[in-house]
């Protein structure tokens, strides 16, 4: 991924240095980093390895493999700075700024507005890991403001949080001028290109529940369930052609003998001993189950909800355009500052089956208490559900040498939260 960044803003460079056009990286900043952090200490593993049939355990250690926290970084940047931001880069490192590292949370990056007119451009990309968590996270945008219009064109993947999307903004803005152009207004659509969103697998596959769950398995999973049987218990004069035996407890404190109840272990329903189940082979060969039973509780879920993501993947991203209303707000003195603003989506069109317009039908399909099962794609069409975002920073200059401040942002896209939030104090000592 990196490789291909830093091929395409080469060739990208080329091409605009032959169109006369090398202003447009005027001023930009290319930064690149490496960071590593000593892991989070966990305690080694211990698992039970034997002792069912002795009652003595047989108990074995294995030694965690601690791997360190990291964050490689790569970015280019041409962003408008406002006058809260301190100044970053090589010119101002050393002179009260500091360098990008790519670990910055800009919370005005996601600002609709910046404080300039022109082009502007962010490619920031990073991959780590955190608390033993692997993620990647890409954020890529171009816009262009105007007098009157915003452009913007972007990828956003955060890793952690498992939200991804495309997107092309394209509005209209009025900054009244009773307010010396602290206050924006601006209406117009958004384009999203998004993974499969809102479906649960009742909607997205039907052949796992609507046929014999081990007929499925076999297909769906690759692996094979055979016959295993107590040739004790064959009876050919039975119906079943086999033996049935109830199964009984014993009560420790009384001695009452009493019928097992309910489900028995194979799956006859009746606390009754067939001698016959099922046994199940993986794709190697090797036995990862003995009955049906086993093989349904303990693997078959984990097994499902990979198939299951599978299915999300091969539908490929889906696509929606959306009305967007956004209100952005920016003053700034020596004592005091606040940089708003705020997208509201009240209204998209799905142009796919499984856009998020059809989702947000699904979950109104459930609550109308109707069964999953019944539930009817509709064709690409306007649909209403909310999806907003927003942001602030807020700072306050007390005394020369006391402050506070606050800044965050908040994004509910497809009902999948993503934020972050800051609150401090900052006070210097300067004497006693």
């Amino acid at each position: 991924m990196l490789k291909k960044l830093v091929i395409g803003i080469l060739l990208t460079s080329s091409l605009f240095a032959q169109l006369g056009l090398s202003n447009f990286f005027k001023y930009s900043t290319a930064y690149g980093s490496f960071s590593l952090n000593a892991p989070r200490y966990q305690d080694d593993r211990f698992a039970i390895v034997g002792g069912l049939s002795t009652g003595v355990l047989e108990v074995e250690r294995t030694e965690r493999e601690l791997k360190p926290d990291f964050q490689t970084s790569f970015g280019l940047r041409k962003i408008g700075r406002f006058q809260y931001e301190p100044k970053r880069g090589v010119k101002s490192a050393g002179k009260g700024g500091t360098w990008y590292d790519g670990s910055e949370q800009n919370s005005n990056e996601s600002a609709t507005f910046g404080p300039v007119k022109g082009w502007e451009y962010l490619i920031k990309w990073s991959e780590g890991r955190q608390w033993g968590n692997d993620y990647l996270n890409q954020e890529y945008w171009l816009r262009y403001i105007g007098d009157w219009t915003m452009v913007k064109l972007g990828w956003t993947e955060l890793g952690l949080e498992d939200i991804s999307y495309g997107q092309g903004d394209i509005r209209i803005h009025l900054t009244p001028e009773v307010l010396n152009d602290k206050l924006h207004f601006s209406v117009g659509l958004k384009h999203r290109q998004h993974p499969v969103y809102g479906f649960d697998a009742m909607v997205l596959d039907t052949t796992w529940y609507k046929g014999q769950w081990w007929n499925f398995a076999e297909d769906a999973f690759g692996i094979d369930d055979n016959m295993w049987y107590d040739s004790t218990m064959i009876d050919p004069d039975s119906p079943t052609g086999w033996k049935k035996r109830t199964l009984y407890e014993v009560d420790p404190e009384t001695g009452e003998v009493r019928e097992v109840e309910g489900e028995g272990p194979f799956w006859n329903g009746r606390g009754e001993y067939w001698g016959h189940d099922w046994l199940w082979r993986g794709t190697d060969g090797r036995i990862f189950a003995y009955t049906d039973r086993e093989y349904f509780v303990y693997h078959f879920p984990r097994m499902l909800e990979k198939y299951i993501g599978g299915i999300k993947k091969d539908l490929g991203y889906q696509s929606e355009t959306s009305l967007v209303l956004g209100i952005d707000y920016y003053h700034y003195d020596e004592s005091w500052w606040i940089h708003t603003w705020g997208n509201w989506l009240p209204m998209h069109y799905g142009h796919t089956d499984h856009a998020y317009h059809n989702a947000a039908h699904y979950q109104t399909h459930l609550e109308g208490g109707k069964e999953a099962s019944d539930f009817m794609f509709m064709k690409p069409m306007w649909h209403s559900w909310n999806d907003y975002d927003f942001g602030a920073i807020f700072g306050v200059k007390i005394k020369d040498n006391l402050g506070v401040f606050t800044e965050g942002r908040y994004l509910y896209y497809w009902e999948r939260p993503a934020y972050d939030i800051k609150f401090g104090m900052n006070y210097q000592f300067v004497g006693w």
